[in-house]
C-alpha cells in the first residue's frame, strides 16, 4: 500500500508542481492549504498534479482543524515554508506522526528567541535587543552599538531587514518598519517585534574571488539522528540585505566544510531540532563561522540546486524523512548547481525589465524563470526578485562568471 503524505502549502517555498511531482513517485500527496495564502502564491492548484486529496479553507486558523479532523489516513507529513512549520508539528503530534516537537518549533521562527537558546548552547551570538516599540531605538543602540543589522523576529526572504551605520537610520528605519510590518508578515496591532543586533563581519575564505563570506549548511534529521547533506556558497548581497544567488556544493576546503558543519550541529543540537529540513546560515568570521540564523525548513532555490549538481532530490528525501527514513548515504555531487536572483531596489515602482533573454544565453544557464516583469511596486519588500535563474558548471570560477553575466544582463527601468 502506497504511504500517504500531507504537504503543508505556504505562502513561500518550492513551486506546487515540483514539490508534488518528486513526491508522487512513492507515495500519494495530500495538500493542505487556505485561501489566504493561495492568494499570496505567484502559482495554483491548477499547476499540480499527482494530488489525490486537497485540504482547503479560508484561512490559516480554520485549516489547522480542517486538517486535524482529516478522515483519510496519513502516514507523514512535511512543508517547505516556513509560515507552516507550525502546523506541520502539531498535525504530526496529534496524529503520532514522526515530526518536529511542536514546543520547539517557536525558536525556529522566532529570532530573538533564537538568539538566546544559542547563547544558551554555548555558541557566541552578537549583542542584540528585542524592540516592540518604535520609540526604543536610544535603548537599543545602547545595548547593541553600531553597526548593526535591524530585522522582524519573525520573517524571511529579508524582508524589512537593513544594516545600520547611523544612530539616525535606526530612528527612521523603526518608523518605516512597524508601519510596513502588518502588510509584509501579516502581524497584528501588538505582535511586532523586530531585532537590532551587532551586525557579523565576514572575512574572506574562498580560494575564488567573487563569492560573499556566509555560507549555508543543508541537513536532514529524523529522531534527532542528522545527516548533514552540503554546504552552500553565497554570492554577494544587494542593497539593503536581498541574496542574488548560490552554488552547491561550496569551494570551500574540506577541512573549512567540516568546521562549518560542526557549528551547524551544535546550533541544530542548542534548538533541540529533531526532524525534517534544515537550513544553517553562518558568517565566516576571523574568529571562525558564527551562526546567522537556522530555520526548520529547506533554503528556497535548493531543492532545485540539489539535483542539478547530480546530489538527490530534496523533495523526494523530504518526503522520506517525513515518514521516518534517514538514508545513511552521504550525497553525491557531480557539478555546481547555480542560482542567480537579480534584484530590484526596494521602494521603487517598476516600468520595464529588460535582458531576460540574454541571461538565458550565458554559458551554463538551463532556466531563466521570470517573477518580476510587469508594471509593479517593491514597497515594503514586496516583488523585489526579478527573476530566478539556475544553470549548472564544472568550476566554481565558471560559477561566479555565470552569476556576474546573468546580473550585467538583466536590467530594469524604473518610474517616477
Amino acid at each position: 500500500m502506497r504511504p500517504v503524505l500531507m504537504l503543508f502549502v505556504g505562502t513561500r517555498g518550492v513551486r506546487l508542481a515540483d514539490m508534488c511531482n518528486p513526491l508522487a513517485e512513492y507515495a500519494d500527496v495530500v495538500i493542505a492549504t487556505s485561501d489566504q495564502i493561495l492568494a499570496q502564491r505567484a502559482d495554483t492548484l491548477d499547476d499540480t498534479v499527482h494530488v489525490s486529496d486537497i485540504v482547503r479553507t479560508p484561512d490559516l486558523a480554520s485549516l489547522d482543524v480542517a486538517c486535524r479532523d482529516y478522515p483519510g489516513r496519513v502516514d507523514g507529513a512535511l512543508s517547505f515554508s516556513d509560515d507552516m512549520i507550525e502546523s506541520v508539528a502539531r498535525f504530526a503530534a496529534g496524529r503520532g506522526l514522526p515530526g518536529q516537537p511542536p514546543g520547539t518549533t517557536a525558536a525556529f521562527r522566532d529570532k530573538y528567541l533564537q538568539r538566546g537558546l544559542l547563547a544558551a548552547g554555548g555558541l557566541p551570538v552578537p549583542r542584540h535587543l528585542e524592540i516592540t516599540d518604535p520609540n526604543q531605538a536610544d535603548k537599543a543602540l545602547e545595548v547593541v552599538g553600531l553597526p548593526a543589522i535591524l530585522k522582524p523576529t519573525r520573517g524571511s526572504g529579508s524582508a524589512l531587514a537593513y544594516q545600520i551605520d547611523q544612530p539616525g537610520e535606526l530612528r527612521e528605519r523603526l518608523r518605516e518598519a512597524f508601519a510596513a510590518a502588518p502588510r509584509v508578515g501579516g502581524a497584528v496591532a501588538g505582535d511586532t517585534a523586530f531585532i537590532l543586533e551587532g551586525l557579523l563581519v565576514g572575512e574572506r575564505w574562498h580560494r575564488v574571488d567573487g563569492f560573499a563570506p556566509y555560507v549555508s549548511v543543508e541537513s536532514v534529521a529524523v529522531g534527532g539522528r542528522y545527516l548533514h547533506l552540503a554546504v552552500t556558497d553565497r554570492f554577494p548581497l544587494a542593497p539593503p540585505v536581498l541574496e542574488t544567488g548560490m552554488m552547491l556544493p561550496s569551494s570551500l576546503s574540506e577541512p573549512r566544510r567540516r568546521q562549518i558543519i560542526e557549528v551547524a550541529d551544535q546550533a541544530l543540537r542548542a534548538l533541540d531540532f529533531r526532524h525534517g529540513l534544515a537550513h544553517v546560515e553562518l558568517m565566516l568570521t576571523a574568529a571562525g563561522p558564527q551562526v546567522i540564523e537556522v530555520n526548520a525548513r529547506s533554503g528556497g532555490a535548493l531543492p532545485y540546486l540539489f539535483p542539478l549538481a547530480g546530489g538527490p532530490d530534496l523533495v523526494a528525501l523530504a518526503g522520506r524523512a517525513a515518514l521516518g527514513e534517514l538514508p545513511e548515504w552521504p550525497p553525491h555531487f557531480d557539478g555546481y548547481a547555480v542560482f542567480v536572483a537579480p534584484q530590484h531596489p526596494v521602494g521603487v515602482r517598476v516600468g520595464k525589465v529588460t535582458g531576460l533573454d540574454r541571461a538565458a544565453e550565458v554559458p551554463g544557464v538551463g532556466a531563466v524563470i521570470p517573477l518580476s516583469v510587469k508594471p509593479t511596486s517593491t514597497e515594503n519588500f514586496q516583488g523585489t526578485m526579478i527573476a530566478a535563474v539556475l544553470g549548472r558548471v564544472a568550476t566554481p570560477e565558471q560559477a561566479v562568471t555565470l552569476w556576474r553575466d546573468v546580473m550585467s544582463s538583466v536590467k530594469a527601468e524604473y518610474l517616477p
